[in-house]
């Protein structure tokens, strides 16, 4: 939040992209828990349980950790899913009552009223305990207190979006369990966010297709549509899935082409400005 801080490297969509994932508060923080926090969110698999009677699957978790930015945040109307940050994590270490009523509490603020004027309801706060920097500083509240009052200030019925990690970098029985179960909330917001959001996805997919009789109905922008969702599925690793949807594009594109043939439609690429990503 603060532009004087140094920026972690820039969002690049690939064939190969991870579900995003947005950082707040103190950046210095965060990249010093990231070496851990990207070698470990993938290790413990997670159970995925769908709509529509589909069967779960067990998946690996990955995340593309990105510097959080407001034009990150999806515009009205924008549903793509590749670039859509499906968790957002504020990111601090304050023990400090002072700091915490001059700046962190107001970069707070903030962070939650930009995620609610985009309608954005995927977030976590993070709360480092460090040991070694608690002996240097004066003012300090009981790490309980400080947490309470976060909680109270931001999370209101909320409580299980404030986590306290604690000694990250420590080698110790206690960092791990405090890891353990951080990770654990990571994976599971992560995994209700991506399954919410891919259901409106398929949703809107659905109705779509469901349009393709009517007049200026294209099959070039609904190929688009359904292609991004094979890149999801990709993108989880299941590939699978991906393969179905150009299983059914292929159906349905062949079907067109018999019933152009027929004279019973128009072209499905007439309304088309580009049938090209």
């Amino acid at each position: 939040m603060d532009a004087s801080e140094e920026p972690l490297p820039p969002v690049i969509y690939t064939m190969e992209n991870k579900p995003i994932v947005t950082c707040a508060g103190d950046q210095n923080l965060f990249t010093s828990v990231y070496p851990t926090l990207s070698q470990q969110l993938p290790r413990e698999p997670m159970e995925w349980r769908r709509s529509y009677g589909r069967a779960p699957k067990m998946i690996h978790l990955e995340s593309n950790f990105v510097q959080f930015k407001e034009e990150l945040l999806p515009k009205e109307g924008n549903k793509a899913l590749l670039t859509f940050p499906f968790l957002h994590i504020y990111w601090t270490e304050c023990c400090d009552t002072e700091v915490y009523k001059a700046t962190v509490k107001d970069d707070l603020t903030k962070w939650q009223n930009v995620l609610k004027a985009h309608s954005s309801v995927d977030w976590l706060i993070v709360i480092v305990e460090n040991d070694a920097k608690k002996k240097n500083k004066t003012n300090i509240l009981p790490r309980t207190s400080i947490v309470d009052k976060i909680r109270n200030d931001f999370c209101n019925k909320q409580s299980d979006r404030c986590v306290v990690l604690s000694d990250p970098l420590k080698d110790s029985s206690r960092t791990q369990e405090s890891w353990n179960a951080f990770l654990t909330k990571l994976r599971t917001l992560l995994l209700m966010s991506f399954t919410k959001n891919l259901g409106k996805f398929e949703d809107d997919m659905r109705t779509l297709r469901e349009k393709r009789t009517e007049p200026g109905w294209s099959f070039c922008e609904y190929f688009m549509v359904q292609e991004e969702l094979a890149f999801v599925f990709e993108m989880l690793q299941q590939f699978e899935d991906a393969l179905v949807q150009y299983d059914e594009l292929d159906a349905l594109f062949s079907q067109y082409v018999v019933n152009f043939g027929a004279g019973g439609i128009k072209c499905p690429f007439h309304s088309s400005v580009a049938c090209w990503r």
